[in-house]
């Protein structure tokens, strides 16, 4: 081959090289780079969000522990306190004695107070059972039989967090903060807790402006989703939405997953999980 060939086909091969970078391997480096800019500015709105879902868990929970030291919440005389055990929904009504009405109106001032607080509570070992506002419908009900009781007696003198449940007399599913009663000895007698709805849990992380286009869900770490502006998707499933890409989002700590053509941007809070 003739030099002059020789050299007119290495041009070619330079510019055919050229135009590859250009056409493919650029574009595609700038996606990444862009991906990674756009992601990195979404990472840094969640963990702002975190934050504050963070302190607002923990002043509930700084709360609770102020009323479950509070020595009217604390009278140990809870023989006459009102009690569904044995409640029957045509027939109950509540006769309220002085030390439990100031009981009622300390647990009513603090939910009134916090309007992301659904309902504030106490439950006793006797079976007796107060509320800030009356329940919805007086039926049947034992306190040391939910969640949130088992929970807080398995783990006396802490602060627990439960799971999300279900409500007995209405729709709701909560998420109880809730701590015992201690005695002298430090035995517990009782449990005092707040709840937080789903939808309470929703309107406040609505709130926050994440972008015209972009849509926040909060799910736990079982991938339940706990908030999210699509009311049917509460109390689901995140695989219903990911699919395969679950298992990424349940186990990698942040990241982007890609689903059907759209990106999501995922934080695992260090505090809440």
């Amino acid at each position: 081959m003739k030099l002059q060939s020789r050299v007119l086909l290495l041009y070619f091969i330079i510019a055919l090289l050229v135009l590859v970078l250009i056409g493919g391997v650029l574009p595609s480096s700038l996606h990444k780079q862009n991906l990674n800019t756009v992601s990195g500015h979404y990472i840094d709105q969640l963990q702002h969000i975190d934050f504050a879902i963070s302190n607002f868990i923990s002043s509930v929970k700084y709360d609770v522990h102020e009323l479950a030291t509070n020595e009217d919440v604390r009278a140990r005389d809870d023989a006459e306190f009102t009690s569904f055990l044995n409640a029957s929904e045509d027939s109950f009504f509540y006769t309220i004695g002085p030390q439990e009405q100031e009981i009622v109106n300390i647990l009513k001032g603090y939910q009134l107070t916090h309007p992301y607080v659904d309902s504030v509570y106490m439950g006793r070992e006797n079976g007796a059972f107060i509320r800030a506002f009356p329940r919805a419908r007086p039926t049947a009900y034992d306190p040391r039989t939910r969640p949130w009781y088992i929970l807080a007696m398995s783990n006396p003198g802490e602060i627990m967090v439960t799971e999300p449940y279900q409500a007995v007399t209405t729709p709701d599913v909560n998420i109880g903060i809730v701590t015992t009663l201690l005695d002298e000895r430090g035995d517990p007698y009782g449990v005092v807790g707040a709840d937080i709805t789903l939808v309470s849990l929703t309107n406040y992380i609505s709130r926050f402006d994440v972008g015209d286009d972009a849509e926040m869900i909060l799910a736990d770490k079982n991938g339940m989703i706990l908030a999210s502006r699509n009311s049917s998707l509460l109390f689901g499933d995140i695989r219903s939405i990911l699919g395969e890409q679950t298992e990424p989002f349940l186990t990698v700590n942040e990241g982007v997953i890609v689903l059907n053509d759209r990106y999501l941007i995922h934080y695992t809070s260090p505090e809440l999980g």
